[in-house]
């Protein structure tokens, strides 16, 4: 934003407030600008307010209607204990601030025994579970927002609890999924590291995304693995060394710059990615989706605690752990790795993923989404 651009939104800003007349052509400019939400006088003055126009009172929910409901439903919340450990602390505060992702659409689908969903997704893998998973009870430690959520309430007969570190991802989860009409979802403010006081135990666990973002990754996924029933299974998402590369030198330029993560920074440093077009790290940065947004701009390179893993990091872990991988999740990966190693029917041999990885490098740019269970 330029200084003139800035210095009309904050005139107009005050304008909005002071005036006892309506005008949605400067709100909606505003709005454009700044988050009608963080400002009292205009949810005072907007929160009963129809306007003749659909668009508008659809900015309206969005930026009124939508955050108010998610600040009564904080309220509804359940807390399992006061958060000690540092870096929670830290990663909480940072989604208390900026929940992630903000997602608007998610896809409606037929519920459908478990048991179906997990063999789609570890396919050509193929196994015969004794647990049946009828009735599964399923844990979502770190649900963030809920968009992952979203998916899994279409396990059949699933008995459901979400848990994370942030209030604000918990409301903006609850409020998003009763939206879609599901609210047989038991839902806690925690952290992973307190879920050991849990008194239950679980079928299915699924944790994408989060224990990379831990002080010590393993002692939450011990905590998992605890809470995990002998024949349950559990998905992870962890991030990949190599296909970060990118993240990697931007968060190194971060550090050596000293940028912070205030929206004046965010903007300062997306202007300096969008003018390096010869470098190709900066530009595949510019090219993710998150780069276009503050809240997951920042989740992508400012996050305050990350941790990265290869394929060989992977075998050690399960080793350690005595898991049994059963297979990576991504259909077209899988695809794509088995016409380069057509004798692993399973897909299941991380020695050879990991030589597929070395020479396609953003296979999971993403992250490695897998699931495991206890050998």
């Amino acid at each position: 934003q330029t200084e003139n651009e800035i210095n009309f939104i904050n005139n107009l800003e005050k304008k909005i407030s002071a005036q006892k007349k309506i005008s949605e052509t400067e709100i909606a400019l505003l709005a454009c600008y700044k988050p009608l939400y963080n400002s009292k006088v205009l949810i005072n003055k907007l929160t009963e307010y129809s306007s003749k126009n659909d668009l508008f009172n659809e900015m309206l929910k969005l930026q009124i209607i939508e955050p108010k409901i998610e600040n009564d439903l904080k309220k509804t919340i359940q807390s399992i204990e006061k958060i000690s450990d540092k870096t929670s602390k830290k990663v909480k505060q940072q989604y208390e601030e900026n929940p992630y992702p903000r997602w608007r659409f998610a896809k409606t689908k037929i519920s459908s025994p478990f048991l179906n969903n997990l063999k789609n997704e570890i396919f050509p893998n193929k196994f015969n579970f004794k647990n049946n998973f009828l009735k599964p009870e399923v844990l979502i430690a770190g649900c963030g927002t809920g968009s992952h959520l979203a998916n899994t309430i279409y396990y059949l007969n699933a008995n459901i609890t979400a848990v994370d570190l942030s209030l604000s991802s918990l409301a903006y989860a609850k409020r998003k999924i009763e939206d879609i009409g599901y609210k047989n979802i038991n839902y806690l403010n925690g952290d992973i590291l307190s879920l050991k006081n849990l008194n239950n135990k679980f079928d299915i666990i699924e944790c994408i995304g989060v224990l990379h973002h831990m002080e010590r990754p393993l002692d939450g996924l011990k905590v998992l693995l605890d809470l995990l029933k002998s024949e349950g299974v559990l998905k992870l998402g962890l991030y990949s060394e190599l296909a970060r590369k990118d993240v990697v030198k931007v968060r190194d330029f971060i550090k050596k710059e000293g940028f912070n993560s205030s929206l004046e920074d965010i903007r300062n440093l997306r202007e300096i990615i969008k003018s390096k077009t010869d470098d190709i790290f900066y530009k595949k940065i510019s090219f993710n989706y998150d780069f276009y947004s503050t809240s997951n701009f920042r989740d992508l390179v400012f996050h305050v605690k990350e941790h990265r893993y290869s394929i060989t990091d992977l075998i050690q872990i399960f080793e350690d752990f005595k898991l049994e991988f059963l297979g990576f999740t991504n259909p077209d990966i899988k695809k794509k790795y088995s016409m380069i190693f057509p004798h692993d029917q399973k897909a299941t041999t991380l020695q050879n993923w990991d030589k597929f990885e070395e020479k396609y490098t953003d296979s999971f740019v993403d992250m490695y989404q897998f699931w495991v269970r206890k050998s």
